[in-house]
């Protein structure tokens, strides 16, 4: 539920704008205040887990998830709708911190690859079925319906999760209030700079931006001294660990771009309508779903740093397609180009979520659950940030309010949309080349179970050679 509720509002973002009569900078706080809270609290949250239980953890936010689905649905403005949304972000932080850390636990670690590959078609699951449900409800009943899908869907959840899962026991939590609360003030304090910039507002950027840089030199300080720090900074000195975390909140950016800015282009431009766009964006996610637990495999078998790669050199052969898609483009040819981008995203998450949790020992598994699902939603919130400030050096707010544009606004949004494509293919290209260079010493940086997977390799080679040497050798005999 938590991946769909951070896609299915996208499809009904220019529904909301035109419904409130607000423009692309206020509207996209609905969507962004969900992904801060979200992103600001999944350390505070994976921390408890490792004390509280990760299963308990998990069933509170999911109870907190139906209830502030319900409130969202209700929401009489923008503005409670905005908080609601935060709200419900503050639950959803409290299911994904602890989600990979229960993968974990429930898989051996020779399997590890292939189980997150399987998580990753949830992900990409939830990612797919958002817009294709948004599209659908809203069309249909409207916006306020979209929220109204999680209570059935999070009460069979919560009764499932209920009886299946065993609650480990409890010790004593080990707090760093400190540290959390300054890690939200930064957080918060950097998207309102963004936001100041993307509406021109100079003056208070500045005051905002300078604050969040207070606010992140306390956080550091805080962390580097507190005996249990949220965030454990230590961890970052282990250069593989650190690569594909850069690597990773790289892919997440130009994901979520997409995700936030083709709609607009879609509606706006192309003119569809929800239905047909909620289709069109799930060509990514369905491609993740069948690819994910190949490459996971892969990684399995051969180790990550190939498919990863790859999947980065994808991604940026599929965003730098995008930039031909004019005022005059198909629905086609966006599905195309989402499909292709879908395709190298999965053949570089599954490896990298791999490499990463491999990189920490098992007590340590819900620290690297919670900093996997910082970084990803970290390239979330930027994301729409990024894409809204692309987005408004080539088109003008008043302009992006209308439901429909012709001509050169039309054409505008379309550059726009080339900006954000533009910048999401170099940060592929990045990410690709980042990934080589966190496993450049593969052998040594590698656990237990990624060097079972060299291992195999090296008998399958070992036994290859082997055969041809012997069919060479009975070649020889017969002459």
């Amino acid at each position: 539920m938590v991946p769909i509720n951070a896609s299915i509002i996208n499809v009904s973002l220019p529904t909301i704008s035109v419904y409130f009569g607000v423009g692309l900078s206020t509207v996209q706080w609905v969507l962004t205040s969900y992904l801060i809270t979200l992103l600001g609290f999944v350390l505070f949250f994976s921390r408890l887990g490792d004390f509280w239980g990760q299963e308990r953890v998990y069933l509170a936010g999911l109870i907190g998830f139906i209830s502030t689905s319900l409130l969202c649905s209700l929401s009489p403005s923008v503005e409670s709708l905005i908080i609601f949304r935060g709200l419900q972000g503050l639950a959803a932080a409290m299911m994904i911190s602890v989600s990979m850390a229960l993968v974990r636990k429930s898989f051996p670690s020779h399997m590890l690859g292939r189980a997150l590959g399987i998580y990753a078609v949830a992900i990409a699951a939830g990612l797919a079925l958002g817009p294709a449900i948004g599209g659908i409800l809203s069309g249909f009943l409207g916006w306020r319906s979209i929220f109204l899908v999680n209570l059935p869907v999070g009460i069979l959840d919560f009764i499932f999760c209920y009886t299946i899962l065993k609650r480990s026991q409890k010790t004593t939590v080990k707090w760093d209030i400190p540290g959390t609360v300054l890690q939200f003030v930064c957080l918060f304090l950097t998207v309102y700079t963004l936001n100041m910039v993307e509406v021109a507002s100079y003056s208070t950027a500045t005051i905002t931006g300078a604050m969040a840089l207070v606010s992140l030199a306390l956080f550091i300080y805080q962390e580097l001294r507190s005996e249990n720090p949220v965030l454990d900074l230590k961890l970052f000195k282990k250069k593989t660990f650190s690569a594909f975390n850069i690597s990773l909140h790289f892919n997440y950016l130009c994901m979520y771009m997409m995700f936030f800015a083709v709609p607009f282009y879609l509606q706006k431009v192309l003119h569809l309508d929800q239905f047909t766009t909620g289709l069109v964006l799930t060509a990514s996610p369905v491609v993740m779903m069948t690819v994910s637990p190949i490459s996971g495999m892969l990684a399995d078998r051969f180790g990550s740093r190939v498919p990863a790669f790859l999947g980065g050199v994808i991604s940026a052969v599929a965003l730098l397609s995008m930039i031909q898609l004019t005022v005059n483009s198909t629905a086609g040819d966006v599905f195309i180009r989402l499909a292709l981008l879908g395709f190298g995203t999965a053949l570089f998450q599954s490896p990298t979520n791999r490499a990463l949790m491999s990189q920490l020992p098992s007590e340590k598994a819900g620290v690297a659950s919670g900093i996997i699902a910082t970084t990803r939603n970290l390239g979330m919130v930027f994301a729409v940030c990024y894409a809204g400030l692309l987005i408004h050096l080539a088109i003008s707010p008043e302009l992006m309010q209308a439901s429909q544009l012709y001509g050169a606004a039309a054409a505008d949004l379309t550059g726009g949309l080339h900006l954000v494509v533009l910048f999401g293919a170099l940060l592929s290209v990045g990410m690709a080349l980042i990934s080589i260079a966190g496993l450049k010493h593969k052998r040594e940086s590698l656990v237990k179970y990624e060097k079972v997977a060299v291992a195999k390799t090296i008998r399958a080679e070992k036994k290859l050679v082997g055969t041809i040497s012997s069919i060479v050798l009975v070649m020889n005999r017969n002459h």
